[in-house]
Order: C-alpha cells, then structure tokens, then sequence
C-alpha cells in the first residue's frame, strides 16, 4: 500500500515538473509577463484590506485567470519552434505588454481610466488632426512625466532582469524552490485554466444583455490587461449589434397602428433631471425650501408628486436607454428590443422636439458615447425628431431660452423632451450666482455629522442651491404651456450622494448595496404637472393620477404612462405597466439587475 502510494506521488510530481517546465525554461519572461499582465489585479487585491468596495474573493479570480494568461503565453513561447520563432514572439510579447503598460500608466494618471472599451472607442473616432492636437496637450504634463518615469524604470527592470536570468534559472534548479513553485503556481495556474471558459462565455455574448449577465457574474474591476482588451472588443462587437436591433425596433413601429384619441390640441412635456436627491427637495420634505415653485403648484392643485419611484441604475447611460426605449425590464426586455417612445409619438402624428443639454457633454466619454450611438444614431432620429437642440448650454435655463428663440412652429399635437444638466458632478456650476440662487451657504446646513466640515458643508449647500434653480428651471418649463392644454411629467435619472450618510459625495461601484446608499442614488422625484385646461378636459385621469401617487413603481416605466397622457392607442402600451392605471401591478424592484430594492430597504417588511 505504501509502495502503491509513493508511485502516485511520483507520478504527480513527475506532471507537476512538466507543467512547470515551460516556467523553469523561461523564469525571466514568465515574471516580466505576469507582473505588468497582472498589475491593475494586484493593485486591486491590495486595496481589498483598505476600500470596502473591493472583493478578495473576485480578486484571487483575477489572479488566478491572469496568472494562467501569462503561462499559457510562456509556453507558447518555450513550445515555438524552430528557435527563431521562440526568439521572435518573446519579444513581440514583451513589447506587447510594455505597450499595455504604458498605455495603462498614462490614462490612468492623466484621465483616471483604465484599459477598456472606452478607450479603444476614443481611438477609433479619433483622427489624426486631433490625435495630434491630443499630443501636444499632454505630452508634457506631469502625468505624462510621470509616465515616462515609470515606464523607463519598467524596461531597465525588465533587462537587468533578462541580462541575469541564466543566474536565476540557477538559482530556481534548488529542489525547495521548485516544491514552492508547485505549491503555489501551479494551483493557481489549474484554477485559471479553469476560469478560461470565462473567455469562450464572453467571445459567444451576442447582446448587451448577455454581456451584463456575464459582467454581472465574474466582474471586470481586477481584469488583467489582456483580458481586458479582449472584453473591450467583445464589447464593441456587442454594441454595434445592440444598434443595428434597435434601429429595427425603431423601423417597425411604421407597421403598428399608432393614433392619438384626443379631439383638442394638446402638449406633452417629458424632463429628464439629472443627479436629483430626493431627499434634498422641500416637495419630499427637506428642511430648506429647495422647491418654493414646485410647492406652490401643488398648492394649486397643479402638481402632483409621486413619492416612492425607484430608479434601476445610478448611471446615466443605463437609465436613458431604458427610460426613453417601450421595454419592460421587470420581464427581462432589453432596450434595444422595443422602440423609444417619441418614434411612436411621432408616428402616431405628434411633433417631436428634443433639447438636450447633455448631447455635448463629455462627448469623448463611454456613457455619453453609448447612449448618443442609440438616441442620435440617423436612422432612428430620422423617424423620432422632428427638430433638436444643436449644443449644450452653460447652464439648464439657457437650454429653455434656446429653445423659445429656436424652436419652429408647433402642430396640433407636441411631445416636447428636455434633459437636463440639472446637479449633474459640480453643483456649484449649475446655476447663476445672482438673482438669489445662491441662496444657501454652510451655515444653512443643520446635519451634524462629526466629518462635515466646513468646506463639505458648503459643498451641501451649493448642492441645495442647484435643486433650487432646478426648480426655477421647471417653474419656466410650465409658464411655456399655463394656458394651453399641456401635461408635464418630470423624472430625476438617478440620485446622488452630497455628505448625507457618510463622508461622500458623487456615485460610485455598488457592489454590497444598503438602505442609506439606495435611498440617496436610487430614490428619484417625480411629479406630474397639469394645465388648467388639461384638468378641466382630463378630470378622472388626473383623478388617478393622485390615487397613484403612493404607488410603490420604477422610472423606465414612466413611458408607458406617457403613451396615456398622450391619449395614444398603440400595441406598445402596457396598461399593467402604467402606473397611473387602474391596471397597473407592481413587480418587485430589482436595482442593479440583482438587488431587491424593497428587500434591502425595509428587509422586515420584505420577509412577512
């Protein structure tokens, strides 16, 4: 038995030596690949015992795929024959690698990216008269000094490395080195090896809704560098499929029967907020009067609040597809699947006018990217717009004052879409600093956290300043149609955070979700305004539209109540979906395709 026992250890130990070989004949090349291969994963794992948002457990994952990366490609290179070609590919390798590296170092300093489908996407619509205006920006910045710092001490490594690697082959033919190597290489490599199929699930995702299911599963946040730029050219394969469906989507609202039942004229105004904290208007019971406007419209019986809308994603990019596309995403539809809803508009007989004011913002960024690809993509803008706004303003009431000057003669029926910059990143450049909008200051701020320093405080108030010129902004939305029949629904995108539960401000990753996080980035205002006359022609629909107001619902499925108000009969309308309709049942919320929402903010009440 103890016979039979040593031939299987030496029968392993005699595979483990061949699975190393590849290894022990090239240690330099071996190293040099996985440390520059896998150093944003290292990175990451470090920050595992400082940043709470980090995984150790996705982490090792990372490790252990990127750790196999790097030995498949070593024995490719140990494997190559004749010699020359071994001798070639280790080098186009090494280059590769130090290009990578190089690469990673520079936008990371000077742009805070990392290698991924953004980048590759700036370099395919980049051309050469920018690329060299690009150059002579940051060729010298500090960052970039920085770089070249860290990329000459990485290739003076890399050959002193080289240069003593036959003392290093030496040193690793001791016979312990070689038993830790197989203690903890090669696990690590088998796992890997393992994770490889990870690969073959990412090249077959033909959609954006497998991709995120594949994103959703293993993550991207400690991809190495190789599996990065594959994953980013997945991604671009994947989006321009996700294009060329939603322009068939868009096509096909032609072949439906879209028409409007209402015999009078009418107006409807859809706003798409922006970084709007719920719990920072005075409408939802904020201590400063944020939303003077918006309270006396109620007041007038003009105005109606809903009070429990959720917002699936904290990303603009996200939430615009979904909100302005007719899917369901409590059914699993994607937004590519379904038509926007100003095509259907359109084609029901309606006149569509688009003003963004985020059209131009950070135009060389993913988000706005994506989502431009799919509002202003030719053909779906062509059966979908009838005039849009041509740049972005400097702030949201210049956006409404372009609009009157350039906006062309309305027909008998109007859908008119703003988006707005809203509290979008820097609250305090998102309104005039006269006319009494900087109103608040820090001393206006009652909350008492022990990190609220002054400065963060006056960041709050400057936050509470820009949602109270968002409520000017509105206030001028709904003097344009007083005395028309108009119905006006507003909807913040996503929240924010502004120092309200911790020492934070912004958005950020979401990987362990909680009460306070979801009610600051996913809890959005919405309200419904109404023209006199839209009451008086409309009094049960706006009858239930107050009934509904408490109503637990979802902001993408505000389009379908749309279709309502714009009295359009259309194969797109899901009275189930509507959250004004008697009809409507909700469906649980699910917040980042796999959160709960109600489950993680009143877990009690979930559970009975």
């Amino acid at each position: 038995m103890i016979g039979h026992e040593k031939k299987i250890t030496q029968r392993i130990a005699a595979v483990a030596r061949w699975l190393l070989k590849p290894v022990m004949a090239q240690p330099v090349f071996f190293a040099v690949v996985w440390l520059i291969n896998c150093s944003v994963t290292l990175g990451y794992l470090a920050g595992c015992l400082f940043i709470e948002d980090n995984r150790p457990g996705h982490a090792m994952e990372c490790v252990a795929l990127g750790t196999a990366v790097s030995y498949l490609l070593t024995a490719l290179v140990h494997l190559a024959r004749p010699r020359w070609l071994g001798k070639t590919l280790k080098a186009l390798v090494l280059t590769a690698m130090a290009v990578m590296e190089a690469v990673y170092v520079f936008i990371h300093l000077n742009f805070d990216m990392n290698l991924g489908p953004r980048l590759l996407i700036l370099l395919a619509e980049t051309n050469s008269h920018e690329t060299s205006e690009f150059v002579g920006t940051y060729a010298t910045a500090a960052p970039s000094l920085w770089t070249y710092a860290i990329v000459a001490a990485m290739i003076l490594a890399m050959a002193v490395a080289l240069w003593k690697e036959k003392a290093l082959k030496k040193a690793l033919g001791r016979s312990w080195l070689k038993r830790c190597l197989a203690v903890t290489l090669l696990p690590l490599t088998l796992w890997g090896m393992a994770l490889c199929a990870n690969y073959v699930k990412l090249w077959r995702c033909t959609s954006s809704k497998q991709l995120n299911s594949w994103v959703r599963d293993f993550g991207i946040d400690a991809l190495d560098h190789v599996s990065s730029v594959h994953y980013s050219l997945c991604y671009l394969r994947v989006s321009d499929a996700d294009i060329a469906r939603a322009v068939e989507s868009a096509q096909q609202v032609a072949r439906a029967t879209n028409v409007v039942t209402e015999p009078d004229s009418l107006n409807v105004v859809m706003v798409l907020g922006e970084s709007y904290i719920k719990s920072h208007a005075a409408l939802y019971g904020y201590h400063l009067n944020t939303t003077p406007h918006m309270l006396e419209e109620q007041r007038r019986g003009n105005l109606i609040a809903f009070t429990d809308i959720v917002t699936p994603y904290n990303a603009t990019s996200q939430v615009q597809k979904n909100v302005f596309a007719l899917n369901d995403l409590s059914q699993g539809e994607m937004w590519y699947e379904k038509p926007m809803f100003p095509t259907v508009f359109r084609n029901a007989g309606y006149k569509v006018f688009f003003w963004d004011n985020q059209r131009n913002y950070s135009t060389h960024e993913l988000f706005t990217i994506t989502v431009n690809s799919f509002i202003y993509n030719d053909t779906i803008a062509s059966l979908s717009y009838d005039q849009t706004s041509n740049g972005s303003m400097t702030i949201d009431g210049n956006l409404i004052a372009n609009f009157k000057k350039n906006a062309t003669q309305p027909g008998k029926y109007n859908l008119y879409i703003f988006h707005l910059m809203g509290q979008h990143v820097h609250p305090v450049g998102r309104y005039p600093k006269k006319c009494g909008f900087d109103r608040f200051n820090a001393d206006s701020i009652e909350a008492t956290a022990t990190y609220l320093t002054r400065e963060k405080r006056n960041y709050v108030a400057q936050y509470d300043n820009a949602t109270l010129y968002n409520d000017e902004v509105m206030k001028r939305i709904f003097d344009l149609w007083r005395d028309k029949n108009t119905v006006v629904l507003y909807l913040a995108d996503h929240g924010d955070e502004a120092y309200d539960y911790r020492d934070h401000c912004g958005r950020g990753n979401v990987s362990v979700p909680n009460a306070p996080l979801l009610h600051c980035q996913n809890d959005v205002p919405m309200m419904v305004w109404c023209s006199n006359a839209f009451i008086a022609r409309h009094p049960e629909l706006v009858a239930q539209l107050r009934r509904a107001a408490t109503r637990k619902g979802m902001s993408t499925d505000v389009t379908f109540m749309l279709l309502r108000l714009g009295a359009i009969t259309t194969p797109y309308y899901r009275s189930e979906r509507d959250i004004s309709s008697p009809a409507y049942s909700p469906t649980p919320r699910i917040v980042y395709d796999k959160y709960d929402y109600d489950a993680v903010t009143h877990p009690r009440k979930t559970a009975k």
